[in-house]
């Protein structure tokens, strides 16, 4: 039976990272990889194997019926945190169509959920135009190279607030906050606006493919959470809060990735346990069964997965209420 393996994080430097994540090393550690079709598993039977090279062997038994059938990364999430001491470029991810033309065949778009674990006082997130922004004066400050801050919304943000950007939305996120990134296995990024930082063959502007991948309508809404349930849903993942024990079954349908927050948190299923550490994670595959997770006292469960129809989630001792099935979406 295939059970819950762990991954070996990958530490990527950025310009703009912070501490959080340990310690500088040529440049500070701006982001960790937690899960993602290039990481390799770190224990049990599989371990030095790629998500995606399981994911191409195992199939449905690890990533679920619900998993896109295309071509491309095989394992469907991608799963970091992010910590900048400044602003990170004002860019933006293409959807899977556009990812297609300018990237590629086997390219996938980027659509992605942030969720705030940790915020220092006057921390912002900038996602999506002003409104009354036109999208003629967007397209021509991308166009020519001006300043896009002015014209972008800046989201004031706390720990538990969370974010779902759409594929086409320019973004950008600020000092001062830890954040949970899930999203489609893509790191498509085009940069519009990099804050007056000298451009260089490592950080170009990318304004043609910016041009073709925004969406000027595209907005994002900050919604605080304040106790469990589905805090983000589209039709690539979806992100669930549990901080109460939960019966949790993927049923063939979804791999589950499940991180800890604030206090550990503690798995069981059918021949297995687990414990997780605040902010370690461990991969659910899909034919693991029903199993349950317990997050500490005063913790609680990030766990993010593949939305699929006639979903059940039974929480003890209540059942966790479900938001109704939208037209177009592949089960929410």
């Amino acid at each position: 039976m295939l059970t819950p393996f762990r991954v070996v994080p990958l530490a990527q430097e950025r310009i703009w990272g912070g501490t959080r994540l340990g310690p500088p090393r040529t440049l500070p550690i701006g982001e960790l990889w937690l899960v993602g079709p290039s990481l390799a598993v770190a224990d049990g039977p599989h371990a030095g194997r790629t998500l995606d090279a399981l994911a191409a062997e195992l199939g449905p038994s690890l990533v679920g019926s619900a998993a896109p059938t295309r071509r491309g990364p095989r394992f469907p999430l991608l799963l970091k945190l992010l910590d900048p001491a400044s602003w990170l470029s004002v860019q933006i991810h293409p959807n899977d169509a556009v990812a297609r033309v300018l990237g590629g065949p086997e390219a996938v778009g980027k659509a992605e959920a942030w969720y705030v674990l940790e915020a220092d006082p006057g921390a912002e997130l900038i996602a999506g135009a002003r409104p009354g922004v036109r999208e003629a004066d967007l397209r021509a400050a991308m166009r020519g190279g001006a300043s896009t801050t002015s014209l972008l919304a800046r989201h004031a943000v706390t720990a538990g607030d969370v974010l779902l950007v759409a594929a086409g939305t320019l973004h950008a996120v600020g000092p001062g906050v830890l954040l949970y990134e899930l999203q489609q296995p893509s790191d498509l990024t085009y940069r519009v606006d990099d804050w007056g930082r000298p451009t260089s063959r490592t950080r170009p502007i990318h304004t043609k493919e910016a041009l073709a991948s925004v969406v000027p309508q595209n907005r994002a809404v900050v919604r605080a959470t304040d106790g469990a349930g589905r805090v983000a849903a589209c039709r690539h993942f979806t992100l669930d809060v549990v901080d109460a024990p939960t019966r949790l079954d993927p049923a063939w349908r979804t791999v589950q990735l499940v991180t800890a927050v604030g206090a550990p948190a503690d798995l069981a299923g059918i021949g297995w346990t687990a414990r997780l550490e605040p902010l370690e994670t461990i991969v659910v595959p899909a034919a693991a069964r029903a199993w349950e997770l317990r997050p500490s006292p005063g913790g609680r469960a990030l766990v993010a997965a593949l939305p699929w129809r006639d979903e059940r989630r039974v929480r003890s001792p209540r059942v966790v209420g479900e938001p109704g099935l939208e037209p177009g979406t592949s089960g929410i």
